[in-house]
């Protein structure tokens, strides 16, 4: 009864203890993974694909889109073993791009010409037509010999006729054979207007247009910022129509004529993070169009909180909650404040000011709010509160602010508030006291039956007789060897008696010497080459000296000499 006792008192402790104090246990940082970094390696396939779609593009007199399409080539990754030789080859495409475009201008422009009855202006314009097409083929068998170089480079040679990279290098050659019929085709377009003034030529130029412009770094979903730029080509300012697109929703489309600065205001449900604003000047006439991309960061503005809470509640006591809410340029009105605390929750508003008040009670939650100019009241709201066994310990206050306009980011805070229940407290007593009374009266209800002890005598003690040591037997030495013997045995009674330690049959020379040297280290040394002597005088098959036997009794004198100090 007394176990059953004890197990119940530790579960209730554990129940009133235990909701405050469970969350602390939570780790302080959350475990994460750092990111796997991956490494890009260059297709050489597709990279002559690239430029050969360059080439066809300009072989069908689509000059401005191969113009694009070698600019985003030039932003590619590629080694710095190639970086070289890739820039020169693309800076000889562009050229040859511009050069073919000028070659349709001034057939365009002689064709004019010739209309308005202006003959020499007209030839002037064939003359340069005709110098812009020999530099066009000079170009032609630059970047023929530059993309011999390029392939040689890349190993296009070494590979099979049917690989990737050997496919993508004759499609490149094809498409530098249609770029030379196109130039004969200029050149013979030339000659026929040249022959016949009236002739009425379709050319496919266009002037180059060229856009700037700027735009924030930063910005929020829901507010309006200014993009600003200019549109310029090298003939006249005629009205171009721009779009601006945020990834790939068009947000505005305008009108303008050189400068602009339009306002557009990106969608509230676009998420955070980096986008792409594009600006298009759309082609008009023999005028080109042309885009410029920026990266724009969207994000929220970010919100705080001031709140005043107590750091000690004694309950039934109410917790009053306070606070104000705003961001770095001024307060947030009306703006939704969640407080949670233990399992419920409420909502409330903030004033005009951004402050708000809540007063949490121990059995329902209350709403007052606040103004800076007046007071007024909320229609109040009343939560239960879950039954808690808690006796004392900190308990979590949670505010969450959700702003009602998209640009504010939403804001979580928590605070700790350390909570005292007295009512709990008397709860346990009284538990307590209940417990304690049953186990006595259950204690009391139990008398102890004496028990008869049975007396066991015990035997009598029998002394045993004393053990006498084995006299040690008398050996009779002759020659160097019984002396040698004789002068070990002396040195050994002399150990004996000093270390009590006796010389018993089953104990070898060196067993004895590891025992009674440990506790004689004055006599450490002589006793050592005592015994190395005897072992040699037992044990070896050369003959002994008389030098030998005279050292062993020299060291046998010095032993007992030494022992004899100490007992002194």
């Amino acid at each position: 009864m007394k176990r059953l006792a004890s197990v119940l008192s530790i579960i209730i402790l554990l129940a009133m203890f235990f909701p405050g104090f469970s969350i602390l246990a939570r780790p302080t940082h959350t475990p994460h993974e750092n990111p796997v970094t991956a490494k890009s390696a260059l297709d050489k396939a597709a990279l002559l694909l690239s430029y050969s779609k360059v080439f066809d593009l300009a072989a069908i007199r689509q000059y401005q889109s191969a113009q694009g399409m070698l600019n985003e080539l030039e932003q590619s990754s590629i080694p710095d073993e190639l970086r070289y030789l890739t820039d020169r080859y693309s800076l000889l495409s562009s050229q040859l791009l511009t050069t073919l475009n000028n070659i349709e201008s001034l057939l365009d422009e002689a064709s004019t010409l010739f209309s308005n009855d202006q003959l020499n202006d007209a030839k002037e314009k064939l003359d340069s037509a005709e110098a812009t097409i020999h530099d066009a083929q000079f170009l032609l068998e630059d970047i023929k010999a530059a993309t011999n170089v390029l392939a040689e480079t890349l190993g296009v040679f070494a590979t099979s006729a049917t690989s990737q990279m050997k496919q993508a290098y004759e499609r490149l050659e094809q498409n530098l054979q249609r770029l030379r019929q196109l130039t004969n085709e200029l050149h013979q377009l030339r000659e026929n207007l040249e022959l016949n003034p009236q002739l009425i030529i379709k050319t496919r130029f266009r002037y180059p247009t060229f856009l700037e412009v700027s735009a924030p770094q930063t910005a929020h979903p829901g507010l309006p910022i200014t993009v600003s730029g200019q549109v310029s080509s090298t003939g006249s300012d005629v009205s171009r129509n721009i779009k601006i697109l945020l990834d790939n929703t068009q947000l505005t489309e305008e009108t303008i004529r050189g400068n602009f600065n339009l306002e557009i205001t990106p969608p509230e449900q676009t998420t955070t993070g980096k986008h792409s604003l594009t600006v298009v000047a759309n082609p008009q006439g023999h005028y080109s169009g042309t885009s410029k991309r920026l990266s724009i960061d969207i994000s929220k503005i970010p919100v705080q909180a001031e709140i005043q809470v107590p750091k000690l509640v004694i309950v039934p006591q109410s917790i009053q909650v306070s606070g104000k809410v705003f961001h770095k340029l001024a307060s947030i009105a009306d703006t939704e404040v969640n407080i949670a605390f233990r399992q419920s929750s409420i909502t409330t508003k903030t004033a005009n000011d951004g402050s708000f008040t809540v007063a949490v009670k121990p059995l329902q939650l209350s709403m007052l709010t606040t103004s800076s100019s007046n007071f007024f009241y909320v229609t109040a709201t009343t939560v239960e509160l879950p039954f808690d066994l808690s006796l004392a310990g900190p308990q979590k206050l949670t505010l969450t602010i959700q702003p009602i306009e998209r640009w504010y980011a939403p804001l979580q805070t928590e605070t700790w508030i350390f909570v005292i229940n007295p009512a709990n407290a008397g709860l346990m007593l009284v538990t307590f006291l209940s417990l304690g009374l049953l186990v006595y009266n259950r204690t009391r209800t139990r008398v102890p039956i004496p028990r008869e002890e049975e007396f066991i005598p015990q035997p009598p003690i029998q002394e045993l007789p004393p053990v006498t040591p084995k006299p040690r037997p008398q050996y009779e030495f002759s020659g160097i060897r019984g002396r040698i013997l004789a002068a070990y045995l002396s040195g050994v009674e002399a150990v004996e008696k000093r270390t009590s330690i006796p010389m018993t049959a089953h104990y070898t020379f060196r067993e004895f010497l590891k025992m009674a040297t440990h506790r004689l280290p004055s006599v450490i040394n002589p006793f050592t080459e005592l015994t190395t002597i005897t072992e040699v005088a037992l044990y070896s098959a050369h003959r002994l000296g008389k030098n030998i036997a005279t050292r062993a009794e020299k060291l046998a004198a010095t032993i007992k000499k030494e022992l004899f100090n100490e007992l002194a």
